[in-house]
């Protein structure tokens, strides 16, 4: 298929090149079907080889282990895992000052690659980045900043290239497979770094341009998503808020004429959204009496990034299948939501029992009140080793919570897989470019 072949040569890591990690991600027909022993194998491979890389090339990390008194020789088994030290995800903003080159001093400490002299002659921020990303050949993002400081993730190459191969084909080629003519549609701007906006617009280069399909054309920069984080200064701050609300909610109706098009010529579309955008659209299409058959044309839905500051309008995953039925003549096998974050280089899926599986080259761990890990089927905090990140450390604890299952009780698929709901630790902050859309969009557009 077209979409395939642009999958690999947009993508691909040449074979020559590949470590232990890549025989998982390139090497598998299929993430979720394969032989468990030979992948276990193959991921413990790639977690010492990982491990061993990090410990080496990264100035802070070999530091940090060094102080664990633990070194790459101590991981011989799947048991020693617990050994490798774990980085807080909020480590990400532990940077002194946005000044970008005390931000590209910190860079240059914490990263695992050579990224070379400081050559930046400008003084933003946002200049910096795209600076940044190009002295990568990777990807820069940066989350939603409404703790008043961005967390910012730098991939080199090899770390973006493993990340939207496996993102892609997780996300197109596992639930129905996309024809040669099929439309992708993200209900969000893509001139951003802001992470999910900016992993949609470097994700979706396999399709055409005449067949990528976006909210607005306007440019989301750090200052405006820390206006839409809540950090306003002054009468200007308001007036730029104003204008990209109005402006996304025009995108909105857009959407929905171009949905209603998408319908009329039978073409196969993969829409990825936040589920509070969703339902919006939902509520503005029965506002309309607009009710769609995209399903004819076997046309997928899929939901990330949780409701978060909507719990109370929140609904279940099998009412939002129903609501998508019912709007969009979709059934329900071909909606699925997603968990993913800003410094895992992979995505969990709903199987059609809604179970969310995790890659095989992620090893997933469940950590107690103690930071001590606790077996399958208890709640706890969610941790994982990701031998995929070259450029940092994608030995991550996070602030989410989950329960994990060692494989799907119902779908027969291999892997670990998340039960239920995933929320947020007490005391973790609230995060998520979800959260952000649903702040700026709820005073506007209801």
């Amino acid at each position: 298929m077209k979409l395939m072949q642009r999958l690999k040569e947009e993508f691909l890591l040449p074979a020559e090149n590949w470590k232990e990690v890549d025989k998982l991600i390139y090497g598998l027909d299929d993430y979720f079907l394969y032989n468990k022993k030979d992948v276990e194998e193959k991921r413990l491979k790639a977690i010492k080889e990982s491990f061993a890389h990090h410990y080496k090339n990264n100035l802070f990390y070999h530091k940090y282990c060094k102080d664990n008194s633990v070194s790459p020789d101590d991981i011989k088994s799947d048991d020693d895992f617990v050994k490798i030290p774990l980085i807080p995800d909020k480590f990400f903003k532990d940077y002194p000052s946005s000044e970008p080159k005390k931000l590209y001093e910190w860079l240059y400490t914490v990263s695992s690659i050579d990224i070379g002299d400081f050559d930046f002659r400008g003084k933003n921020l946002q200049d910096f980045l795209i600076w940044a990303e190009k002295k990568l050949n990777g990807i820069v993002t940066h989350s939603s900043g409404t703790t008043g400081k961005f967390s910012f993730m730098f991939r080199d190459e090899i770390t973006r290239k493993r990340m939207f191969y496996s993102a892609d084909k997780i996300l197109l080629f596992s639930i129905y497979p996309p024809d040669d003519d099929a439309h992708i549609i993200y209900p969000g701007p893509i001139k951003t770094h802001l992470t999910m906006g900016r992993w949609v617009a470097e994700g979706t280069r396999i399709f055409d341009e005449d067949h990528r399909h976006f909210l607005t054309d306007k440019q989301l920069t750090l200052d405006i998503i820390r206006i839409m984080s809540g950090h306003i200064n002054g009468m200007g701050d308001k007036i730029k808020l104003l204008v990209i609300k109005k402006a996304m909610h025009k995108g909105q109706i857009k959407l929905l004429r171009l949905l209603q098009e998408m319908d009329r010529r039978k073409k196969q579309i993969y829409m990825i959204t936040f589920p509070f955008q969703l339902y919006d659209l939902m509520n503005l299409m029965e506002e309309e009496g607009v009710y769609l058959n995209l399903g004819e044309s076997n046309s997928v839905i899929i939901t990330g990034g949780g409701w978060k500051i909507h719990e109370h309008i929140k609904i279940s995953a099998e009412e939002m299948a129903k609501k998508i039925e019912e709007f969009f003549g979709i059934e329900k096998n071909n909606y699925r939501d997603v968990y993913g974050m800003s410094e895992m280089n992979a995505l969990a899926l709903d199987c059609e029992a809604r179970y969310k599986h995790i890659p095989p080259w992620i090893y997933p761990i469940v950590l107690d009140e103690n930071y001590e890990p606790v077996g399958f089927g208890e709640e706890g905090r969610f941790a994982f080793l990701d031998p995929a990140a070259n450029s940092y450390p994608g030995f991550i604890m996070t602030g989410d919570k989950v329960k994990l299952l060692d494989a799907c009780p119902e779908c027969g698929r291999e892997g670990v897989v998340i039960k239920g709901e995933i929320t947020r630790m007490a005391g973790a902050e609230a995060k998520g470019c979800g959260n952000l859309m649903r702040e700026l969009m709820v005073e506007e557009m209801r």
